[in-house]
């Protein structure tokens, strides 16, 4: 490689109290590439709870990127779709209030506990075959997490990927990938996941963040959306604003070369969008 071209991981920061507004903003500046037609935005919905509830993701955040891809994306199909580990994801969707904020666009929603799954193997000994949504590999992925701290340290745009596996038989339905309840374990298998099926756009809710917990946690208003086209970059920016600057399961993507540290980090505020 020529040493005078780096890679640059750029991370968008865009404040205002309009969450739809600086999501546009926030990808008018990222202006990211999408080749494929279909397109699935992925948010984090892990129970049934209240948009404000600084849980779950918030329906006018994805109506932000929707408007953003209606603008600049004509021929484009677009799916909302996730798959909430315990509850149906209907209802998750439901309580969020994303039925009725979306139903004035042309999207489809979806829930991908039901979609048919496709077989991915990895060189692995601890992930050596997982099941993945076959909607999530047909598609430019969107991973839109809320900014929230877990018992795994932050929940963000990569973590936000155990969606699209495939439920289990057990309760939760997902529990497998983290059945020996061994955190180191439990970042293999995650780093294994988004290095076969890797988000193209991370954007995190971060209007609120959420500490001490991923459900009931104390809440801070912060007015926020980060994202980039580098999932890894913008979690590392998601988890510095928590507190959390050496999380086990970034750096250990980062040593396996998924992604990047932020090279640059661009602030934009709603008084210039």
């Amino acid at each position: 490689m020529n040493p005078k071209f780096k890679i640059v991981s750029k991370v968008v920061l865009a404040r205002g109290k309009d969450i739809v507004k600086r999501t546009y903003a926030a990808l008018k500046e990222i202006s990211p590439k999408i080749e494929k037609r279909k397109i699935l935005i992925k948010p984090n919905l892990v129970e049934p709870m209240p948009k404000d509830s600084g849980a779950v993701t918030r329906p006018e955040t994805v109506e932000g990127i929707i408007k953003f891809l209606y603008d600049h994306f004509e021929d484009c199909e677009i799916i909302v779709g996730e798959g909430s580990a315990i509850f149906e994801t209907e209802r998750c969707f439901e309580k969020a209030g994303y039925y009725e904020i979306l139903s004035k666009y042309d999207v489809r929603i979806v829930n991908l506990n039901r979609d048919e799954f496709v077989k991915i193997k990895v060189n692995s000994k601890f992930f050596p075959e997982f099941e993945v949504s076959k909607l999530a590999l047909e598609s430019y992925l969107i991973s839109v997490p809320v900014l929230k701290e877990h018992a795994f340290e932050v929940t963000l745009s990569m973590k936000n990927m155990m969606g699209i596996l495939k439920p289990g038989k057990s309760y939760p339905l997902k529990s497998y990938i983290h059945k020996e309840e061994d955190y180191k374990i439990w970042s293999e298998r995650l780093c294994d996941l988004i290095s076969k099926v890797k988000p193209n756009l991370a954007v995190i809710d971060a209007t609120t963040a959420m500490f001490g917990s991923h459900l009931f946690g104390k809440i801070k208003k912060l007015d926020l959306t980060i994202a980039s086209e580098d999932c890894l970059a913008a979690d590392i920016v998601g988890a510095e604003i928590l507190g959390h600057k050496n999380v086990y399961y970034l750096n250990l993507a980062l040593k396996r070369k998924i992604g990047n540290r932020p090279t640059e980090i661009k602030e934009i505020e709603e008084n210039n969008f």
